[in-house]
């Protein structure tokens, strides 16, 4: 018996250890595992149908992947686990599903209801509703009322100018009420601005903002691709404009580091060809490092604080 019980305890230790095991192992590669990228767009001379961009993403050493090709003409979007393309499966099963209701609906067969037909004599019928008869004091008193003059030429023109002078108060008063709700508006947005401009001077409030800052510029850095290579060519027929462009893409030179080859045409055409390729990845360790050093700051606890309770 205890040999039994024995068998049964070690066969549950085996089995949770081998859980616990695996859901290590799956942490470990969600964290260290890179997930990597590669974008590329491309864009010849000609009609706007030589447009092309392509976008790969891929984890476990492509076990997991995801394809997006994009033209004017198609959308190729693919998704593969472990080479098992998981797109094209689900659109044949909905295909199958599709045709299994037609041919369902196909072999049904509906019973056709029979429609009563009402006899001639029934649709003939017609109900006829009695007219009231009008009595002649009945006649009389409408007759009269009609004759009679009427009430609004009655009113006195006193009390014509007493009504406008009541509608004149009430607009007076309403401009008063207007004018005090629209000064209390003005001392709520003034509270308000000071209110938040002590926020923001507040060390605590800076010190956290700083640490935000450098934290998003170092997973910023990481997430940015690490091979960039590519070569535009541009321009316009207006040369201003070609110029403008080519002042603004020089924004972008600290990026790149020159990697992306900007060449501008003075020709007096619109043209714009070329290509771009960029590639990089992802550890999650990082963003889960940044993430914790960011939830338990006390600056930053303070700010949510501060949040919730913005009375203080």
């Amino acid at each position: 018996m205890l040999h039994i019980l024995w068998m049964l305890v070690k066969i549950i230790l085996i089995t949770l250890g081998i859980i616990l095991g695996l859901i290590v192992l799956f942490l470990c590669l969600l964290l260290f595992c890179p997930v990597r990228y590669k974008v590329r767009a491309l864009k010849t001379q000609g009609n706007p149908g030589n447009t092309e961009a392509l976008i790969k993403v891929n984890w476990l050493f492509g076990g997991v992947s995801f394809r997006y090709f994009m033209s004017r003409t198609q959308k190729e979007p693919n998704i593969r686990l472990f080479g098992i393309p998981v797109l094209s499966l689900a659109k044949k099963w909905k295909k199958r599903g599709k045709k299994g209701k037609a041919e369902k609906k196909s072999t049904g067969t509906v019973p056709e209801r029979s429609i009563p037909q009402e006899s001639g004599e029934k649709q003939s019928q017609v109900r006829q509703r009695p007219v009231p008869v009008r009595s002649q004091e009945s006649v009389r008193t409408e007759s009269r009322e009609e004759k009679a003059p009427g009430t609004e030429k009655r009113k006195n023109k006193g009390m014509l100018i007493l009504e406008k002078l009541k509608g004149l108060r009430t607009s007076f008063t309403n401009i008063l009420h207007s004018l005090k709700r629209i000064s209390l508006t003005m001392e709520s947005i003034y509270d308000k601005i000071n209110y938040w401009k002590r926020f923001m001077e507040d060390p605590r409030v800076q010190a956290a903002l700083t640490l935000a800052k450098k934290e998003l510029l170092k997973l910023f850095r990481h997430i940015f691709p690490k091979k960039i290579k590519g070569r535009v060519i541009f321009g316009s027929e207006d040369p201003s404009v070609t110029g403008a462009v080519l002042a603004v893409l020089g924004i972008t030179v600290p990026l790149h580091q020159n990697r992306v080859v900007i060449q501008p045409v003075f020709e007096n055409r619109n043209l714009l060809e070329g290509n771009i390729s960029l590639q990089g990845r992802v550890y999650g360790i990082l963003p889960l490092v940044i993430f914790i050093k960011l939830y338990f700051d006390k600056n930053i606890k303070y700010i949510v604080y501060r949040w919730k309770n913005k009375e203080v």
